[in-house]
């Protein structure tokens, strides 16, 4: 898998709607000059979009690891939490405010001074909406089960709540907020990746942080409490931990869906009994799935695209499935 990561993120420069040869591609990594149009290609699109990709999809397995390992149960992430709803909703609210109160609508995509809240907007939503299931689930008294089954129906509303905005705003207006929605990283450029970075570093410095306590909340609570863990607190900073890594990733590149859910799992399978390399791989492989899932979207369908969290769903949908098939 570690591999995978330079072999992916290599084919995502190489390969895309405009035909470039390898020795244009290489000269201009290199040199940073040459034709203009290769420049531009290489440089403002598909360079920063590949990194984006990289980096969204690691945080997205992360988030998903941590859930699973805070509920005890393979089945856990941020999506079944309501956290990525949570973000969409925040996002949303910030756009479709500046929409309402700007003449231009794409200013999502335009890189207009909003984009610097998106994140902000994403983790206060995230956060409002982790808060709202922890509390709903009994706090520092919660049970893993509880907690699922308080995070789907959050999960339901918030979603809810999304698409009744959009409904509202307008249809003329939505194009741009529904693509975004839909998981896609088209257009993305370096304004977004520095958006995104200061986010990122806080919360995979976080992912760091935790991972001791972490290890043990994967223990039933009367062994926990024995080696003298302080659940509630430690229960509290993961989930705040893994919404930092959600909302900031779902504010540039959307709710992507499933990444979170089976990317944990693969991990597992490749390190199993040993949760410092399942922690590293699950990083590795969150961003190797996301790369190559978003090179084939670009693909399959030249010159138009097909956002990766659609094919994320097409992926995650039988896995999840099969995973739910595999429980007691």
């Amino acid at each position: 898998m570690v591999s995978l990561l330079p072999v992916v993120l290599a084919l995502n420069l190489f390969l895309g709607a405009s035909e470039l040869s390898p020795m244009e591609v290489i000269q201009t990594l290199l040199v940073g000059s040459g034709q203009e149009h290769v420049v531009r290609v290489i440089w403002e699109l598909r360079l920063p979009r590949a990194l984006m990709a990289a980096l969204v999809g690691a945080q997205l397995a992360l988030a998903g690891f941590m859930l699973q390992s805070l509920t005890r149960n393979p089945l856990a992430d941020a999506g079944l939490l309501g956290i990525s709803a949570g973000a969409s909703l925040g996002a949303v609210l910030v756009v479709v405010g500046a929409g309402t109160l700007s003449s231009g609508v794409e200013i999502y995509l335009q890189g207009e001074s909003v984009l610097v809240w998106l994140p902000a907007a994403a983790l206060v939503g995230g956060l409002l909406a982790a808060a709202l299931v922890y509390g709903l689930s009994g706090g520092s008294a919660l049970t893993p089960l509880r907690l699922i089954l308080t995070g789907v129906v959050c999960a339901a509303i918030l979603n809810a709540l999304v698409t009744g905005l959009l409904g509202l705003w307008g249809q003329a207006h939505t194009e741009t907020i529904a693509a975004w929605l839909a998981g896609s990283l088209n257009g993305r450029s370096w304004q977004h990746l520095s958006v995104l970075l200061p986010w990122s570093a806080m919360g995979l410095l976080a992912a760091l942080l935790i991972y001791r306590p972490m290890r043990l909340l994967r223990l039933v609570d009367e062994q926990a409490l024995s080696l003298g863990l302080n659940l509630g607190l430690w229960r509290l900073l993961t989930i705040a931990t893994a919404t930092l890594l959600t909302a900031s990733a779902v504010a540039v590149a959307g709710p992507i869906g499933f990444i979170g859910l089976v990317v944990p799992h693969l991990a597992r399978g490749i390190a199993p009994g040993h949760m410092a390399l399942q922690y590293l791989m699950t990083a590795i492989a969150g961003a190797v799935i996301v790369l190559a899932g978003d090179l084939v979207g670009r693909l399959v369908l030249a010159p138009y695209e097909l956002p990766v969290g659609v094919l994320a769903a097409l992926i995650g949908v039988p896995a999840f499935l099969y995973l739910l098939r595999r429980q007691p």
